[in-house]
């Protein structure tokens, strides 16, 4: 699962569009070491925002990719769901790899500012992360809890950057490591890896869906020609060019998108499934209240075929 631990995930996800800059009066960090920060972190307080909302047990996870660049992976588990929400990315750095200043994509093209303001220099153990202004920060860790003196002197230093440290949220560490496996093992796969088909839909009038047997449910897939990799990113880019839209989830063959009304901010949910061997992509849309939607979802699936 990957682009809402979403992050989103979400969660370090980053991504205000095309937003690198520091915010004003700080620096990264310098004489960083990459290969020290790869591997697993956690976070322990965040600045709260849209992609990471109602998130706990969030984790980041780097390595290195094929091509230099780092490989993203962002974990958190949402409870009001119950579901694990999964993103994955690639950072690169903006001033040279001793330079603590990367630039984060989960969305094709579009970047989001991943700075390191504050690092525990001798063991890697603890960092302080902001964004492109100061409406994010991240303050994480190699373990699920951080020293209270320790926390205490990177919120006193935030503050002193002007953070608005009243507003941080400590990010509730609840699930043991081996229930987050198990629990994370128990997405909706199949036998190869792949996610699986979606479900089709309710029997009420509010849904469409490409795998619905039900005529009055069914609307066509989407198709691609080329890997299902560039058919995700056109499709990301068709998606944030939407009103009232969010991507909450992203995978290997998977989109989770959330599309927010404009008068009653109902909430409903489309889904996409990439299917490599066909070319296709099947696709839900779905109203989460209510029983008449007055052909909002199959407008909308058509709206984006047309601009996909």
């Amino acid at each position: 699962m990957r682009r809402t631990i979403l992050a989103s995930i979400f969660w370090l996800a980053l991504t205000v569009t095309g937003c690198t800059g520091i915010p004003k009066g700080l620096a990264p960090v310098k004489d960083f070491e990459p290969d020290r920060y790869l591997g697993k972190w956690y976070e322990i307080a965040r600045l709260d925002h849209s992609f990471e909302r109602h998130l706990s047990n969030v984790s980041a996870t780097y390595t290195r990719g094929d091509n230099g660049d780092i490989r993203v992976i962002n974990r958190g588990f949402n409870a009001q769901t119950g579901s694990w929400k999964k993103i994955e990315g690639h950072a690169r750095f903006l001033e040279g790899e001793t330079v603590g200043s990367l630039k984060v994509s989960f969305f094709g093209p579009f970047y989001g500012a991943y700075h390191i303001i504050a690092l525990d220099r001798q063991n890697y153990s603890y960092a302080m992360v902001a964004g492109p202004n100061r409406s994010y920060l991240w303050i994480l860790a190699r373990s699920q809890t951080l020293d209270e003196s320790i926390y205490a002197k990177l919120v006193s230093q935030a503050d002193a950057w002007v953070f608005d440290t009243g507003q941080l949220i400590r990010v509730e560490h609840n699930l043991p490591e081996e229930k987050m496996a198990l629990a994370e093992n128990t997405m909706k796969t199949d036998a190869h890896g792949k996610v699986e088909m979606l479900t089709p839909c309710p029997s009420k009038p509010n849904c469409v869906s490409s795998i619905d047997g039900d005529r009055k449910n069914f609307i066509e897939p989407l198709h691609f020609t080329g890997s299902v990799e560039d058919a995700q990113n056109r499709l990301l880019e068709v998606l944030s060019s939407l009103k009232r839209t969010r991507v909450v989830t992203v995978e290997k063959n998977y989109i989770h998108v959330e599309s927010v009304s404009a008068i009653f901010r109902f909430v409903d949910d489309l889904e996409f499934s990439f299917d490599d061997r066909q070319k296709v992509i099947q696709v839900k849309s779905a109203s989460r209240v209510g029983y008449y939607d007055l052909g909002v979802n199959r407008r909308r699936v058509e709206k984006i075929r047309t601009l996909f």
